[in-house]
């Protein structure tokens, strides 16, 4: 009972269909796929800001640099 991969709603069909058949309730089936498909598209939406704060967090330190105060 693997479900397929995707957000299609060719995708989302095949994978409510297979749920029924192995006799998950259809409400129940229903929400598996919407929530699988949801799913992939939140850990493209996070794989996205990572890979923004990461370069963020790189340019953070090249900005103008202080010179530090002489002691005396």
């Amino acid at each position: 009972m693997p479900l397929k991969k995707g957000k299609s709603d060719k995708i989302v069909k095949a994978n409510i269909a297979e749920l029924i058949r192995s006799g998950t309730p259809r409400q129940q089936a229903i929400a598996i796929a919407l929530g699988k498909a949801r799913g992939k598209k939140k850990d493209a939406i996070r794989k996205q800001k990572k890979a923004v704060q990461k370069r963020v967090q790189t340019t953070k330190g090249k900005g103008r640099q202080r010179k530090a105060k002489k002691k005396r």
